[in-house]
């Protein structure tokens, strides 16, 4: 057998398994970021359905935040965004697919419902990584309507 065509077949070989290794490790990212919006939903679902259900205590969330945050060990910042989150993505299966909990992130610091619209139908319609997501945020591309 000509060695360089041995050469060539191997480098072929392994071009396609590292192929096949990092669309493995893609999924594998993707369902785990998924299963991880999935669970912050349910969290900031819990969490707002206890905070209205003790809506007469004046400042329950504040209370319920600070305590949560010792016993879960999870960041307050973080907790707020899980809480934030559910509240402007109550229903979020169709798109969970699609955009990553980091994009949720830049998402939910848009205050404009509009505006954040805007930029989460671009991000899914141009695929947008969440590096591409922060650029387009800061720049003016939003139309004046």
């Amino acid at each position: 057998m000509n060695k360089n065509l041995k050469n060539d077949t191997y480098k072929n070989l392994v071009d396609e398994l590292q192929s096949i290794i990092s669309k493995g490790q893609y999924q594998a990212y993707k369902a785990v970021d998924n299963i991880k919006i999935q669970t912050y939903l349910q969290i900031g679902e819990r969490v707002v359905r206890e905070k209205l259900n003790n809506k007469n205590r004046v400042d329950y969330e504040k209370y319920l935040v600070n305590n949560l945050v010792i016993d879960l060990n999870i960041d307050k910042r973080i907790l707020y965004e899980i809480i934030k989150f559910y509240k402007l993505y109550p229903i979020v299966y169709t798109v969970c697919v699609q955009l990553s909990w980091s994009h949720f992130g830049l998402l939910i610091k848009i205050y404009n419902s509009k505006e954040r619209q805007f930029y989460k139908q671009k991000t899914i319609n141009n695929s947008w990584s969440v590096r591409e997501l922060r650029k387009q945020i800061k720049k003016p591309t939003l139309p004046k309507n």
